[in-house]
């Protein structure tokens, strides 16, 4: 029958994705699957060494015929054509899939649908009892293993072990109320990209997040991202305006270029530039760069700001973090902790009596995803749905999957921990334009100068002074293009009376403004389009937070207010 299924196998945190298109419920595939690993702990050591050997040589041939990126030589990927994509360990498993079976070599646990976790070398064989003890868990979609009928020594779990809160902080400190407000339109956007990029990455969020390590590879990425484009240190890339989407055309016969298999990277056709621009998430990378943007530390500056990365934002987090600040030789610097679904902030100074003193946040929510929403832990966290009782969503991944940024007003609800992110880089730039000396020229002059110098001189006068920045961000430039002069307003979608963000737009080559709004379908590709471009020497285009606009036409504005839109 024609059920579809992937078939992947995870090595050194690598996933190798295989498609299946027939047979892949758990009678057909997942028994085969189940078959070819030996029940016999001696034979059993001896496929696992082997598998190891195996996908140790295919990641040593991807590095040297795939991965690493280098001028006048082509990809090879012959080797490779089984794989339904590039391995990667931030895996996108967008093939409406029906069964998914996971291999997992490092931490030697089979996985079934994401929840369904048995230990690789003890699956309960006998009369089939894995296939009888899977049974529904009481949240919808997540499926768990009955424990009255198959018994817990059978049963894994992927996911790291999370330290307990710890509340102490060790120094000196008060609680302080983190800024949330993005009324002014450049943080409604930066919000709003900062929001689109977690909904784009929530289900592998949610499905791998608990297994990621703040110094893992997808971690380190994404929270980059987040920072990066906070703090407006992102750049954003446009592709040519076209009939269609470049990596989800819906239209038979079109004509127009596309993006359907990448190498994880992109070239001169899409790019403009001669050197290459990895994806996000890819493992494409330069020789002797590693893969990515992000810094490979766990603790480092952005600018200014200190910038954590935890499992667990807590009082020991933010005394680590301190510690660290000051050991770098700092009086008086900020600090962003940030774990995938946590944030606080915190400032540090010292007094007269030449002691630390911390003003900090309360941890803040950076979505309506939670910790425990995640699949890799144990499936007891999962219980199984008994009779008579109706199953549940996760309420924080329903509203992400609802039109939660479609205003300023829930884009500061839903995610409250991402616009204070915004606001906290906001200070810290303010600051170090306030550190440098005033121009010389009067004030109204600079607004002249500024609308025609290009995008990078703007970005560069932003730090200049605090008169040259005030001057800079009343148009907020996106490009050479574009810069948004006035919003955030809110719009009804045409045909489904649901509120989309909108600005005004200035076309900065012909002073033309542009009333806009979000294009949330993005099924073809408008000329304001937009994806950050993250990192300096090592830059990665997000491909995938595609962020949309179009000319809003005759929609009037409306209040942004949610009762209107009940």
């Amino acid at each position: 029958m024609g059920t579809r299924g992937l078939e992947i196998v995870r090595f050194r945190r690598r996933y190798y994705i295989r498609y299946h298109q027939y047979d892949s419920y758990f009678e057909g595939l997942g028994a085969k699957i189940v078959a070819s690993i030996p029940a016999d702990p001696k034979q059993y050591h001896e496929w696992l060494e082997s598998m190891r050997a195996e996908y140790a040589a295919k990641e040593k041939a991807l590095e040297s015929h795939v991965y690493e990126i280098r001028d006048g030589v082509e990809p090879n990927y012959s080797q490779f054509r089984e794989f339904e994509t590039l391995p990667s360990e931030l895996p996108r498993l967008g093939y409406d899939a029906e069964y998914v079976y996971i291999i997992n070599l490092d931490n030697e646990v089979l996985t079934m649908n994401h929840s369904i976790h048995w230990k690789l070398g003890n699956i309960p064989r006998q009369d089939e009892l894995w296939i009888h003890a899977i049974s529904d868990s009481i949240y919808r979609g997540k499926p768990t293993i009955s424990p009255d009928i198959c018994p817990e020594e059978h049963m894994s779990s992927p996911a790291l072990s999370v330290p307990e809160l710890n509340p102490v902080i060790e120094y000196a400190y008060r609680t302080v109320t983190p800024r949330t407000d993005i009324a002014e339109a450049r943080k409604t956007f930066l919000t709003h990209i900062l929001a689109s990029t977690l909904i784009q990455y929530k289900d592998e969020i949610i499905r791998f997040g608990m297994e990621w390590s703040p110094d893992s590879f997808p971690f380190r990425e994404l929270v980059f991202a987040l920072v990066s484009i906070a703090s407006g240190q992102a750049k954003f890339h446009s592709f040519p305006a076209q009939q269609c989407s470049p990596r989800d055309c819906q239209y038979w016969g079109c004509n127009s270029h596309h993006l359907y298999k990448s190498p994880g990277w992109l070239g001169e056709k899409w790019t403009g530039d001669s050197v290459p621009l990895p994806e996000f998430g890819s493992l494409s990378h330069r020789p002797d760069e590693p893969p990515g943007a992000s810094p490979m530390e766990t603790i480092y500056w952005l600018e200014d700001v200190l910038v954590s990365l935890e499992l667990v934002v807590d009082g020991k987090a933010i005394t680590k973090a301190v510690t660290w600040g000051i050991e770098q030789g700092r009086t008086h610097f900020q600090i962003v902790i940030l774990s995938l679904f946590k944030a606080a902030f915190a400032e540090v100074s010292f007094g007269d009596d030449a002691e630390p003193f911390v003003e900090v946040t309360r941890t803040v929510d950076l979505s309506p995803l939670r910790a425990d929403y995640c699949l890799s832990t144990h499936p007891r966290m999962r219980p199984r749905l008994k009779p008579g009782r109706k199953q549940r969503h996760h309420r924080g991944e329903l509203i992400m999957r609802s039109n939660c940024t479609g205003t300023s007003r829930r884009l500061r609800s839903e995610f409250p921990g991402l616009a204070g992110l915004v606001n906290f880089f906001e200070v810290a730039a303010s600051r170090r334009a306030a550190s440098k000396s005033t121009g010389i020229l009067p004030s109204e002059l600079y607004a002249l100068i500024l609308d025609f110098v290009d995008y990078d001189t703007w970005k560069s006068c932003l730090l200049v002074s605090t008169e040259v920045r005030y001057w800079c961000l009343r148009k907020y430039r996106l490009d050479d293009r574009m810069g948004i002069v006035a919003g955030p307003f809110v719009r009804l979608h045409k045909y489904r009376n649901e509120p989309l963000v909108s600005f005004d737009f200035e076309n900065m080559q012909t002073g033309e403004i542009l009333p806009m709004i979000q294009d949330p379908r993005c099924i073809r590709t408008e000329e304001c389009n937009w994806m950050p471009v993250i990192g300096s020497d090592r830059k990665v285009l997000m491909l995938d937070v595609d962020i949309q606009y179009k000319p809003a036409g005759d929609v009037p504005v409306e209040p942004d207010n949610d009762d209107e839109f009940a």
